[in-house]
């Protein structure tokens, strides 16, 4: 079975998606990706063969322009827009193009609902297709909203469910690119936006969460129609810190590592006096990884500044972790079995910081705008508390337990053969 994948976006939306190709490639099946160019090397040194994509979301972001449009320098609507009609639309039209020559001679399609046209070549090619957001947003459940409506309130069932009809009018704003991509790649007819959002040639489209089961026990509406694998953990293979990280991991008590990724802070200056502050008065160290934070930490005592590291090899030796709450940072946090605080930013993120807290997996949700010293100080304070480390222990455990590549795997092969 060769399967290919078809993703856009940022690092979240992609290692998942990695960490699966390997696990297939593993079991004696043929991966491929296509996705922006930004992944490429991070794709092939992971053994998996890569396919560029025209549309390069995290490039965008990371540029200059990107970062003045996207990531709230001076917020303008209106140069969005102008951004996203010269720039982003045409490069989607031209991913979908990249999309169908990467699928060509593959018996299973992969995609990301980003991966705009990857249904239509489904439909076209007439092999099976498996949708697989790295978030629970698609198929709607009873059990708590969209979480684009609202990440933490719960409207009832009726109302809940009804909040994933807004998953129909995503691609509407695309119709015009995707419907030209049918008629002058594929030679299909037209469609509506959401026609293809549940089934493709008359047969119900899979879908798969690469999530922890546990983390949403209570969920019952998901029935067939669903496969909550288990989080995908890709193998960081022999990689180690560096001698001089080691050192100070060494020497010393146990630090707060602080991680934000990609999520650049609005008031990074702000944001680290408080931090400063409430290290000092709890006497706490500190690893902050830098990423697009904005944040410098020359010549501070007590806190070492690193661009970035493996999650995995740093958090296990943490007192306490701080992240943005991003699906993957939340996974690594949660397999670490070390307390977690969690200060999100945008999408997913307050989904997953309102759902860990409310089940006693983190310490708590702050927002970087009104978030004080003396919050920090509390928080350090509660990593210390016996039932934070308990639950997760806890939750370590479980999580170790669930296996969630291969139970992608086996259900991916069962799909291919039942089709």
């Amino acid at each position: 079975m060769r399967v290919v994948f078809l993703t856009l976006g940022s690092r979240g939306d992609v290692q998942p998606y990695v960490a699966l190709a390997k696990e297939l490639i593993k079991t004696g099946h043929e991966s491929i990706i296509c996705t922006g160019a930004t992944f490429k090397n991070f794709v092939q040194e992971n053994g998996v063969e890569f396919y560029k994509a025209e549309s390069d979301l995290m490039a965008i972001l990371e540029s200059d322009e990107g970062r003045e449009i996207f990531n709230g320098g001076r917020y303008n609507i209106f140069k969005m827009l102008k951004y996203a009609k010269e720039v982003i639309n045409p490069a989607y039209r031209k991913s979908m193009d990249d999309f169908f020559a990467a699928s060509k001679g593959c018996n299973l399609i992969i995609y990301h609902p980003k991966a705009l046209g990857a249904v239509d070549i489904a439909e076209y090619l007439n092999i099976p297709c498996i949708c697989m957001p790295p978030v629970p947003i698609i198929y709607p459940v009873t059990e708590f909203p969209n979480l684009a409506i609202s990440p933490s309130k719960n409207f009832g069932p009726f109302i809940n469910k009804l909040t994933y009809k807004v998953n129909s009018f995503g691609e509407a704003s695309y119709m015009k690119y995707i419907n030209d991509f049918r008629s002058k790649s594929l030679h299909l007819k037209n469609r509506k936006a959401g026609e293809l959002l549940f089934q493709v040639n008359g047969k119900d489209i899979p879908v798969v969460y690469p999530i922890s089961p546990f983390l949403f026990k209570e969920v019952k509406s998901w029935k067939d129609r669903v496969l909550i694998s288990g989080f995908f953990f890709l193998d960081i293979g022999e990689s180690r810190i560096d001698e001089n990280l080691y050192e100070f991991l060494e020497n010393g008590k146990k630090p707060i590592v602080v991680s934000f990724s990609s999520m650049p802070l609005k008031k990074p200056m702000v944001f680290k006096e408080k931090l400063i502050r409430a290290l000092k008065e709890t006497n706490n160290r500190a690893i902050v990884l830098i990423g697009s934070s904005g944040m410098r930490f020359e010549n501070q005592e007590n806190i070492f500044e690193v661009e970035k590291v493996p999650h995995r090899l740093i958090f296990s030796k943490a007192k306490g972790i701080i992240h943005h709450g991003g699906i993957g940072t939340t996974a690594e946090a949660l397999l670490s079995g070390v307390p977690q605080l969690i200060i999100p930013f945008t999408v997913d993120q307050p989904f997953w910081a309102h759902r860990l807290f409310s089940k006693g997996y983190s310490v708590g949700t702050l927002k970087e705008k009104n978030l004080e010293s003396f919050d920090l100080i509390k928080a350090f304070k509660d990593m210390e508390n016996k039932e934070y480390i308990r639950n997760a222990k806890e939750i370590k455990n479980i999580i170790e337990s669930e296996k969630g590549l291969e139970n992608a795997v086996r259900y991916i092969e069962k799909v291919y053969k039942s089709f």
